[in-house]
C-alpha cells in the first residue's frame, strides 16, 4: 500500500516534479499537492504519512511555512513534517526543528535524494514502531 504524502509548494513546476518523482519514478508514495497550506489544512483529516512544507508562499497576510507549521502542530502533532525551502538560515532551521519537524531540507541539486531519504527514514521508524508494538502486546 502506498503511503500518502502531502506536498505544499506554490511553484507549480516544482510541485509537479516532486509529484512525478515520488509517484511515478519511486512508486512508493501517493501524492496530493497543494499550492498553499490553507488548501491543505482541511485535508489533514486524511492523516497523511508525511507533509512536505515549503517556506515561501504568495501569502497576502505575509505568513510563511513556519507560521503554518506552528498551526499544524496545534492540531496534528503526530503527522511528520519535512520542511522544504530555498532558505539557508540557521535560526529558522532551529525554530523549525524545535517545532518538531523531521527534517529541514534546502532546495538544491541533491534535494530529491534528501527528500527520499527523509521519507524512507520515516517509513523505517513507522515499521519499527509497528514491530515493537506487536512484540510487546
Amino acid at each position: 500500500m502506498k503511503k500518502l504524502v502531502f506536498i505544499v509548494e506554490d511553484n507549480l513546476v516544482q510541485q509537479k516534479m516532486l509529484q512525478v518523482h515520488f509517484e511515478e519514478i519511486l512508486g512508493d508514495y501517493a501524492v496530493q499537492t497543494f499550492e498553499h497550506p490553507q488548501d491543505m489544512l482541511p485535508k489533514l483529516k486524511e492523516k497523511p504519512f508525511a507533509v512536505v512544507l515549503d517556506h515561501f508562499f504568495g501569502d497576502k497576510e505575509g505568513k510563511t511555512g513556519l507560521d503554518y507549521l506552528k498551526q499544524l502542530r496545534l492540531s496534528y502533532k503526530s503527522i511528520p513534517v519535512i520542511y522544504y525551502t530555498s532558505l539557508d538560515d540557521e535560526s529558522i532551521k532551529a525554530e523549525v526543528m524545535q517545532l518538531g519537524a523531521e527534517q529541514y531540507i534546502i532546495k538544491n541539486s541533491a534535494s530529491l535524494v534528501r527528500l527520499k531519504t527523509a521519507l524512507d527514514s520515516l517509513h523505517k521508524k513507522d515499521a519499527d514502531k509497528g514491530f515493537f508494538k506487536k512484540l510487546f502486546s
